[in-house]
């Protein structure tokens, strides 16, 4: 099997065989430098992903003639991950804008329908931002945004789902928008401050390591 890490050529005996998944680690161990960390792969030059990737890498190693290894930092994956939430956030402002437009004109169910899909992009922009904090050790009680701790901007919008849910349980549609358009706007002004300063922790730590921007 040929080895690609970065896309160069690596000839390592320290490299043993085994499954794909005992190959890889030995591949970070052995091959990726400190601080760099194995962040995805190819076999044959085929991506592996979702429901592939746990019968792959139980297979032998031995059965690729190719595995491609990528590697990135913790401040570059987290840089990135930022970069792609506040654009997410961006989008969560237009549709929630209009899901309160839709609830105004009386379209209620294409405005919920809406609302559905926005809920669901604020909850992969938590998710990437929770992740985010863990790959930098970063402790969300000691870090401040707008003077308040970050775990307190993290849980702002639990407060702001709860006024939602009141509103949808007594299906006061005039409420809502109201909501989605001051509580909800507030909240996403917020954590646009908190992506930013996570982001800019990532960019701090890459400048102290020497690492590429």
């Amino acid at each position: 099997m040929d080895l690609f890490v970065d896309d160069k050529k690596v000839d390592d005996d320290r490299v043993v065989g085994g499954t794909l998944a005992e190959t890889l680690r030995d591949v970070q161990a052995h091959c990726c430098p400190l601080p760099r960390i194995l962040v995805g792969f190819r076999c044959d030059g085929a991506e592996v992903a979702g429901a592939a990737m746990a019968s792959t890498l139980s297979r032998p190693a031995g059965s690729f003639e190719l595995l491609e290894v990528f590697t990135s930092t913790r401040e570059d994956l987290v840089a990135e991950a930022m970069n792609q939430a506040s654009a997410s956030l961006e989008e969560t402002e237009s549709v929630t804008q209009n899901v309160a437009e839709l609830l105004m004109e009386g379209k209620a169910s294409e405005g919920i329908e809406r609302l559905g899909e926005s809920l669901r992009i604020w909850q992969q922009i938590h998710d990437a931002v929770v992740k985010s904090m863990e790959l930098l050790r970063l402790n969300p009680e000691q870090l401040t945004v707008r003077d308040e701790p970050l775990l307190t901007a993290l849980e702002r919008p639990k407060d702001v789902l709860l006024q939602i849910k009141g509103a949808l349980q007594v299906q006061d549609h005039v409420l809502l928008a109201d909501i989605l358009q001051f509580e909800f706007a507030e909240v996403t002004d917020l954590w646009h401050t908190m992506i930013a300063r996570i982001r800019q922790e990532a960019d701090d730590l890459r400048a102290v390591s020497g690492g590429a921007t």
